[in-house]
């Protein structure tokens, strides 16, 4: 009788942590801990801001501190009013109950049924929301952490580029900087699919989810990380798009150097655009370097390819800062582009609510595109009474800015691909694009048509003012009148 009022006790003590929710209470303690310490880490905050938050982060453990105290409380006392339950009925007497607990046998029966019981209560209860989380976010306590820490402070980003960059004077060569190449057009555009295609070439090398979080070392983190991650196993991002990616898998990391070393430009709600005149000497030589460390991660590389959605902000600048570089900009029908970009930002944002560091993860690499994290590029001036980015036409609007200005800011290096001509045609636009950007093994490239896929027929957007419709449907048309593989034109590299 001993045994199963102790199994009772621990059952009752189990029942009450979790009716109490003990698990999300020790969960937010220790958030609130990470970002403390990312606040007092974090040296691009004023002391002024970085005490206000550490005083409000100490209320908030305070609080919780005397709410996992007082549930643990309660836990055991459920536990002993069982156990002494059973002893005032006279089944067995507390000394013996005692001298069973405090054996070896019981502990460790015990510790063992209590874990088991609560992993198999965990997947009871778990809901599809929660698998979800998991799949979208496969990141665990001690990598939000790190990831938390890396993206605290741009200045040690950069202090660590620094040192990495005398550290391995020797492996870099800066030549590997000449030529590069920048994937960038709005997002959903076709950017992903353009960046790993061309970054499975040898001569390019890109920067890699090896090299998270420390995005700006990528010798010196990257090493580290090969040491400790797994890099064959594929998993479907949280676009949700069918596209999986590891750890070797190219992706979109550079706007975290321009956010280092630019800060003034990502405002809160929005993200003002370069002009050719925004020029600081420090951040060039910092993204040559960087650009050359990034081919020296990869044996065989001699060029650097990027993908950079923001980067269409910047066109004229880029072309200023790098004469020889391609620019790549795919386009995409402003139906089905619109669709996508409406339908990834409610996913993102429902992701957000559910898991906030989905949202510290998107904002720490410069992906202010969708959800909770969006900040719109500031192409063109605000209006009044505009419509919200849960309506279609905020997005069809915005589609119309980005392209317009793409237009008038384009010059001699960019490279306009219409996607919907790649995926169906991609043997004859394919080497239209090698010869574009300079390719050295045109054939290579025609290996990259495995991974395209056609097209699907284009939604009709009924929510959506027929006027800009027809505004983005003229824009498209120009647009890939400019586009490789079509008849020439003033704007960008045109391949006849």
């Amino acid at each position: 009788m001993s045994i199963a009022a102790l199994c009772l006790g621990l059952v009752a003590f189990i029942w009450v942590l979790r009716i109490l929710h003990a698990q999300q209470v020790a969960g937010g303690i220790v958030t609130t801990t990470q970002d403390a310490l990312s606040v007092m880490m974090n040296s691009d905050l004023a002391e002024e801001e970085k005490e206000a938050r550490v005083q409000r982060a100490s209320i908030k453990l305070l609080g919780g501190f005397f709410r996992i105290t007082g549930i643990g409380v309660a836990a055991i006392g459920a536990s002993v009013l069982v156990v002494w339950g059973g002893a005032t009925l006279g089944f067995y007497t507390v000394e013996h109950v005692i001298a069973v607990a405090l054996g070896w046998p019981f502990l460790l029966g015990s510790t063992l049924a209590a874990i088991a019981l609560w992993i198999a209560l965990d997947r009871l209860r778990r809901s599809p929301a929660d698998v979800d989380t998991r799949a979208e976010v496969p990141y665990g306590p001690m990598d939000k952490a790190l990831h938390d820490f890396a993206f605290a402070s741009s200045e040690r980003q950069v202090r660590l580029g620094s040192f990495e960059t005398k550290l391995y004077r020797r492996r870099i060569d800066m030549d590997a900087a000449q030529r590069p190449v920048f994937v960038t057009s709005l997002p959903r555009a076709g950017t992903t699919i353009m960046l790993e295609g061309l970054a499975t070439l040898p001569e390019f090398a890109s920067a890699t989810y090896q090299h998270m979080p420390f995005t700006l070392s990528p010798l010196l983190w990257g090493g580290f990380s090969r040491a400790f991650r797994k890099a064959g196993d594929k998993s479907e991002r949280a676009h949700g798009d069918g596209i999986e990616v590891g750890m070797d898998s190219p992706e979109a990391f550079e706007e975290m150097l321009w956010m280092a070393f630019w800060s003034e430009h990502f405002e809160r709600d929005r993200i003002t655009l370069w002009t050719p005149e925004d020029r600081n000497p420090e951040f060039e030589t910092f993204f040559r370097e960087h650009m050359a460390k990034v081919v020296a991660t990869k044996p065989g590389a001699t060029r650097y390819i990027s993908k950079n959605n923001a980067n269409i902000a910047r066109l004229e600048l880029l072309e200023r800062l790098f004469p020889d570089a391609s620019i790549v900009v795919p386009i995409r029908n402003p139906r089905a582009q619109v669709a996508s970009l409406m339908a990834q930002h409610l996913r993102f944002a429902e992701l957000h609510a559910r898991e906030p560091f989905a949202r510290r993860y998107m904002e720490g690499i410069g992906h202010f595109e969708f959800g909770a994290a969006l900040r719109p590029i500031a192409f063109g001036p605000p209006r009044a009474g505009a419509v919200g980015p849960d309506h279609v036409d905020f997005w069809l609007r915005y589609w119309i800015d980005a392209y317009q200005h793409v237009l008038a800011t384009a010059g001699a290096g960019t490279v306009f691909v219409d996607h919907d001509a790649l995926c169906t045609q991609p043997g004859k636009v394919l080497p239209d694009l090698a010869a574009a950007i300079g390719v050295q093994g045109a054939d290579d490239i025609l290996a990259m048509a495995g991974i395209l896929r056609a097209p699907r027929p284009a939604p009709d957007l009924p929510k959506s003012s027929k006027d800009l419709l027809h505004r983005a449907d003229i824009l498209h048309a120009e647009l890939c009148s400019q586009s490789i593989g079509v008849q020439p034109s003033s704007l960008g590299k045109v391949i006849l």
